[in-house]
């Protein structure tokens, strides 16, 4: 039980964050509002690669033949998404890699994976992302 008002309470809390974002006056109202999380935070590449792009750096063609962990990271934010590129760059010579993702389309994919329940590990795993 208290896991289930913790997520609640998450989800209740970055709801009202976007939202603020979008209704605050004066010249905040504009701003994007951003939240990063970790590429594996959407679960498996096979999974999330239709809504994020494959898991490993968008500069190579291909992934590494050894098995390599690549620190790729999401910006899911509302507003506009090319102020949060400006604002979470990718930059090649700091193997810094970001991938972006409005609110809603972030929302529609958890919520399509999380029914989907295709490994109860998993699931936990992208109910705990759409909480955040």
């Amino acid at each position: 039980m208290k896991k289930i008002v913790f997520l609640l309470t998450s989800f209740q809390l970055l709801t009202g964050l976007l939202l603020t974002g979008c209704v605050a006056g004066g010249e905040n109202a504009r701003a994007p509002v951003v939240v990063v999380l970790s590429y594996e935070d959407f679960g498996p590449q096979v999974m999330a690669h239709e809504a994020l792009g494959m898991q490993w750096w968008q500069w190579q063609t291909h992934g590494d033949s050894r098995p390599t962990e690549y620190d790729i990271k999401v910006a899911v934010f509302q507003g506009s998404g090319d102020e949060v590129k400006s604002l979470y760059p990718v930059v090649e010579h700091k193997t810094q890699d970001y991938r972006y993702i409005t609110y809603q389309n972030a929302i529609n994919y958890l919520d399509s994976a999380i029914v989907e329940n295709a490994l109860p590990l998993v699931t936990e795993r992208l109910m705990d992302t759409r909480a955040c």
